[in-house]
């Protein structure tokens, strides 16, 4: 029995999981997404070194290329980061990035954010309001595996999805704006930003935990069903 367990977390730990997590917000929702971050894209702000430092800037923030409602901005705050052939890149220098949207979602009660990442981040992202410095941490956060391959340091491996959700349902004042900024890691790459809102809460990102206990289920289902 206790093979049969092991072998199951095994089975588990490896069941590939979707890029960005697919789901539906209750109630009214917007969503946008910045894909194809690449110096064909956006040549503009590519090449090394002429944008890896906080001393030069991007020209102009960048807005979403597909989603419900085309709102909001994504900008490189400080730090490095340009526009490599693949993704973005901050040439070994952490870069602080933010997402700005206008809410134009009425009674916004959650956000959700999604970015597809080929390294560590170097901080979480921190969401705040109104113009303010809230700076609040996600309620809920989990990774899965990427859509897109990276191969910097090492042999190719596939991204990782981060994905975040805050509860905003608690907030006393009507959320009118939101950004939500992070950093990188040194050498940190970014292949995809994918951002929901909502005027209804619920809770649409698992924890790990339930996210890897969900993956078991399905293994030890599948399981039984092949000794039976």
């Amino acid at each position: 029995m206790t093979t049969i367990k092991n072998t199951a977390l095994l089975l588990a730990l490896a069941i590939p999981c979707n890029a960005a997590i697919s789901f539906t917000l209750p109630g009214n929702s917007e969503s946008a997404a910045w894909t194809g971050l690449t110096s064909a894209n956006y040549p503009f702000s590519a090449g090394f070194p002429s944008f890896p430092t906080s001393t030069n800037p991007w020209p102009s923030a960048l807005t979403p290329d597909s989603g419900s409602v085309l709102g909001g901005s994504f900008n490189k705050v400080s730090g490095g980061g340009y526009f490599a052939s693949s993704s973005i890149y901050d040439a070994g220098t952490p870069g602080t990035f933010r997402i700005t949207d206008l809410a134009s979602i009425v009674n916004l009660d959650t956000v959700v954010f999604q970015a597809d990442l080929g390294s560590v981040l170097g901080s979480a992202p921190l969401l705040s309001y109104n113009g303010g410095t809230q700076n609040l941490a996600a309620d809920f956060s989990t990774t899965s595996t990427g859509s897109f391959v990276t191969g910097f340091g090492g042999p190719p491996s596939p991204t990782t999805n981060h994905a975040w959700q805050w509860d905003l349902s608690g907030v006393p004042a009507p959320v009118t704006e939101f950004a939500i900024q992070w950093t990188t890691a040194p050498h940190g790459t970014i292949y995809r930003l994918d951002l929901a809102a909502g005027d209804s809460f619920s809770q649409v990102i698992p924890e790990p935990s339930a996210a890897l206990l969900a993956a078991l289920s399905i293994t030890l289902a599948a399981s039984r069903r092949r000794r039976a």
